[in-house]
């Protein structure tokens, strides 16, 4: 979710100069809650007793640990979990800032845009990408969009703004419209129905095709005062898919006629319309570009895609019109694969319907019976699809085991952390730990860990933990402290529940720069996120090397770091989210993240940062 990079990347050296003669540095924030003091010898270790690197007492997870994960999440959970919040309408203070979250069910409160200039909000909501692949990134910034607030403000409207010649668009509508894009269907209808939220063009068309491309058809309900209202050729084209819903298709033409002098060209969609028009039977034939609207139409139609449409077609679509590609009846397992795993990758496929697409795939025997080799040899959909495949076949808990473990090591933080890391715990939970299952205890850990599913991993973290003890050196030591600072952030184990100065001598923080780089990015993650860490020990990973990634723009710093000191949350939670790369967390800069994940804390949005770091610290942290 980069917002405006510079071409040239900021080196280490570089921006830590400009940081600090700005005065924009967070971390000092994070430092003096940590409750200790600079130390001026670099490398110092800090005073008292040392503290065992494993966690005293029976659990490892006391009262006095971090607050554990579960930020409410706008999305409907798995079956096994429970709902962190219900969605219905409220009354707002003003109808441009209703929203179905107040701060009781999760909401950011009625001051969310306090003093943020209605520019700035539009400018960085048009920054962000359509959606992330990132559970966390997408909780966040649906909250945000269905916060109920009072609107910023309007007053200081500036150039580049989303907006007419002489006002800014329906704030209401510009949400609805984001909200849509993240394929939240539930949720945007509740958003829908709120007083002037289909007043906008943008957020009532980016409605209207979810609805449709999910089925429920809600939206067709105020199709003709929409084609009414708004001159707007995509909303005519939706009104077709209405029509064919209804059986209504006497008119088509004529509709086509009036949605090309619109200026709308898409061949496909055109050639399915009069298709329908003209009654024909059988398979679906005569295109292969596809659109959301295409697939919204086929959905209405019941019929499948051509088997000829490449595959890259459906690569592009977005993750709704995606996730209604993987439920279209006969259309290729191709691709209602690359279609559902797309979908489920950013959230609008849930692990039960993403099973069967997995489990329908052409995988031949031999590649099952050596799925663990054969996995390094494949890569996405297709190598998810025959690890799923021997997963589920295989009844011996060592191999099955096996099996899981190079599952989560292929496997990226979102993807673990969504609907592949669901199904993996589902099989997961199958097994139980022992012994016997050792060397599955700190993937197992690991994957229920960005899963937020503390309860099931706490057992299996233990199990990683006596076993490095038994060892004291080797692969099971190196394993158990690569699972420590995700444990510090799941809630398994307390800031003060391990020796940070051990854990940098074990993972050879002092030995090059590289593994310096790596245990800083941790710790001061760790940090941002509000883990107390001794700063000396902080001080033995300043590396004198290049930073790499790109820093966001200078402008865009400063106003993340003024906006987190007036506590402006919503203003925080946009911009946070900005400096993201478009993939999440984990695919962003450390230097960046973790400063994404203070400011978010230092204004209140805790939880949301601690989900935000675990995401990043699991990159860092490696299989």
């Amino acid at each position: 979710m980069t917002a405006s990079p510079s071409k040239a990347p900021f080196g280490g050296r570089a921006w830590l100069g400009l940081a600090l003669a700005a005065g924009l540095m967070t971390a000092p924030v994070a430092l003096a809650q940590s409750g200790t003091q600079p130390d001026p010898q670099l490398g110092a270790q800090p005073s008292g007793a040392p503290t065992p690197l494993w966690p005293q007492g029976p659990s490892a997870a006391g009262t006095g640990g971090p607050t554990p994960l579960g930020a409410p999440d706008y999305t409907p959970p798995a079956p096994q979990r429970s709902s962190a919040f219900e969605v219905k309408p409220l009354a707002a203070v003003m109808p441009d800032g209703g929203g179905v979250l107040d701060a009781g069910q999760g909401g950011l409160g009625q001051a969310l845009w306090a003093d943020s200039p209605r520019g700035l909000v539009d400018r960085v909501l048009a920054s962000l990408p359509q959606s992330s692949p990132s559970p966390a990134a997408r909780a966040l910034l649906g909250r945000v969009l269905m916060s109920a607030g009072t609107a910023p403000s309007t007053s200081t409207l500036a150039a580049g703004a989303t907006a007419t010649k002489d006002s800014p668009r329906n704030f209401l509508g510009v949400r609805l419209e984001r909200l849509a894009w993240l394929g939240d269907g539930k949720n945007a209808d509740a958003m829908a129905s709120l007083p002037t939220a289909l007043d906008d063009a943008g957020g009532a068309e980016a409605w209207a095709r979810l609805s449709l491309l999910t089925g429920d058809g809600a939206a067709c309900d105020h199709m003709a005062d929409l084609q009414k209202r708004f001159n707007d050729g995509e909303i005519q084209m939706l009104g077709v898919v209405c029509q064919v819903r209804g059986g209504a298709t006497d008119n088509l033409m004529l509709a086509l006629d009036i949605m090309r002098e619109q200026g709308v060209k898409d061949d496909g969609f055109s050639r399915l319309a009069e298709t329908a028009g003209g009654g024909q039977k059988g398979p679906l034939k005569g295109f292969t570009a596809v659109s959301a609207e295409t697939v919204a139409l086929a959905r209405a139609l019941g019929r499948g895609l051509p088997a000829d449409v490449p595959v890259s077609q459906i690569l592009a679509l977005n993750p709704a019109a995606a996730a209604a590609v993987a439920d279209l009846p006969d259309t290729a397992a191709a691709l209602k694969l690359a279609a559902g795993d797309r979908a489920a990758g950013y959230g609008t496929l849930p692990a039960a319907a993403l099973a069967p697409l997995y489990k329908a795939a052409k995988v031949s025997p031999g590649d099952l019976k050596n799925a663990v080799g054969v996995a390094d040899k494949r890569q996405g959909a297709d190598q998810r699809a025959i690890l799923y495949q021997a997963l589920t076949g295989e009844t011996i808990p060592s191999l099955k085991g096996a099996i899981l473990a190079k599952a989560v090591d292929v496997g990226d933080p979102a993807l673990l952390a969504g609907a592949w890391g669901d199904l993996l715990a589902q099989e997961l939970e199958q097994l139980a730990p022992g012994p016997a299952l050792k060397d599955l205890a700190p993937a197992a850990t690991r994957l229920l860990l960005l899963q937020g599913r503390r309860d099931l991993a706490q057992p299996w973290f233990e199990l990683a933990r006596q076993t490095a003890q038994d060892a004291k050196e080797g692969k099971a030591l190196q394993a158990y402290l690569r699972l420590v600072p995700l444990a510090v952030l799941g809630g398994l184990l307390p800031s003060d529940g391990a020796n940070w100065a051990q854990w940098l001598d074990a993972v050879k923080a002092d030995a090059d720069a590289p593994s310096r780089l790596r245990a800083g990015n941790t710790l001061a993650l760790l940090m941002a996120a509000g883990e107390k860490v001794d700063e000396a020990l902080l001080a033995r990973t300043v590396t004198a090397s290049e930073a790499p990634g790109v820093i966001p723009d200078a402008a865009s710093w400063v106003r993340l770091f003024r906006s987190s000191m007036a506590g402006r949350k919503g203003e925080v939670a946009l911009l946070a989210l900005a400096t993201l790369a478009d993939a999440g967390p984990a695919a962003t800069p450390p230097t960046v993240a973790a400063n994404a994940v203070a400011t978010l804390a230092a204004v209140g949005l805790k939880d949301d940062a601690r989900r935000l770091a675990l995401e990043a610290v699991a990159v860092q942290a490696g299989p």
